[in-house]
């Protein structure tokens, strides 16, 4: 039980805060009262200054908390949500903080966020809408990978080709261009990086990725979080009983672990070379992917979903040579069809 007495001045709120909790007591005085409000008012407005990155990893908080069945209470680990989706601690900290706006996560002083509601329903994500930039970026994605866009375009082409407002294109590929999937041509227009559009150039980025992902798991510090970890696998272990249970996968919950995946094994290395290229490969596959997905089997889904277990559970037990070779048979599986495919073209 908290009781709270406030004592004014003109400018300075004393504030004496008693908690009854298990037979203590504690208090805080001298509080600037200006400072109360500013924060008050800081706190109030995050939602409006969000970005859609914030909001969509908010929403993606939503959808795992409903997979997983969090009850009012549930405690929520920053840095491992924040590995699962592949984010930064900050972005991650933000969503959390759009969620409490909304009073659906609450904040425990000294013991991080828990929910402060049930959270194992789907009826909390009306009240987070997706960013018309971001669903923008992505039907840019989708119709880049599909051929749709030339690798150079101009901002008026794509004014016109979605019928939007320039602010609305430029916050789109300002998100793109974070992602070093776009970049400003030196005299007029964009142009998207080379990316994934041949078999020859898929193979190559598999055989590149071979080399790269294998020696990480050899760096001398390797090291895994032990949380990190522990969630990558139940998030794996989620994807894998929704398929069981013949339940739709959306993109892009399927692109995030997967980049999550690859990524955080390469972060778990210590070497930041090794990390900026796969962050680099992820996002040329996200580039392809957003069009690919619509054509990936369920079966296929499954064989790269326990390819990631056994990699991961390798990775547990400190046995990184057996990590290393069920990520080469992971990776190798992949790049044997686009070279088989590679071949029968060359055949016809």
């Amino acid at each position: 039980m908290i009781y709270i007495l406030l004592f004014f001045t003109n400018t300075k709120c004393t504030i004496f805060m008693i908690v009854v909790e298990s037979e203590s007591c504690r208090y805080v005085d001298n509080c600037d009262l200006v400072a109360i409000r500013r924060r008050e008012k800081r706190f109030m407005s995050v939602e409006s200054g969000a970005s859609a990155l914030q909001i969509d990893i908010a929403r993606q908080i939503l959808l795992l908390a409903q997979r997983e069945g969090w009850r009012s209470g549930h405690p929520i680990v920053e840095k491992s949500l924040a590995s699962v989706f592949g984010v930064s601690r900050s972005p991650m900290r933000a969503a959390l903080e759009i969620l409490a706006g909304k009073q659906l996560v609450r904040l425990v002083p000294n013991k991080g966020f828990v929910a402060a509601v049930d959270l194992d329903t789907d009826k909390y994500l009306e009240a987070l809408s997706t960013s018309e930039a971001e669903r923008l970026k992505q039907q840019i994605l989708q119709d880049r990978s599909l051929g749709r866009i030339p690798q150079e375009f101009s901002e008026n082409e794509l004014t016109e080709r979605y019928s939007v407002p320039r602010g609305t294109l430029r916050k789109a590929l300002a998100q793109l261009s974070s992602q070093a999937l776009v970049h400003r041509q030196r005299g007029h227009g964009w142009a998207f990086v080379d990316s994934l559009d041949s078999r020859e150039s898929q193979a190559e980025s598999y055989r590149f990725r071979l080399a790269v992902e294998l020696a990480g798991l050899m760096e001398p510090g390797y090291r895994a979080d032990a949380d990190e970890l522990d969630s990558l696998i139940v998030a794996h272990q989620q994807i894998l009983a929704q398929l069981a249970e013949d339940r739709e996968i959306g993109r892009p919950a399927w692109l995030q672990l997967n980049a999550s995946f690859h990524e955080t094994i390469a972060k778990w290395s210590g070497n930041r070379f090794i990390l900026q290229a796969v962050r680099m490969q992820n996002n040329l596959r996200l580039l392809r992917e957003s069009s690919a997905f619509d054509r990936l089997r369920r079966e296929r889904m499954e064989v790269s979903l326990n390819q990631h277990l056994q990699v991961l559970q390798h990775i547990k037990l400190g046995d990184l040579e057996f990590a290393r070779i069920a990520l080469k048979r992971h990776l190798e599986l992949t790049l044997r069809v686009i070279e088989e495919r590679i071949d029968a073209d060359g055949r016809a």
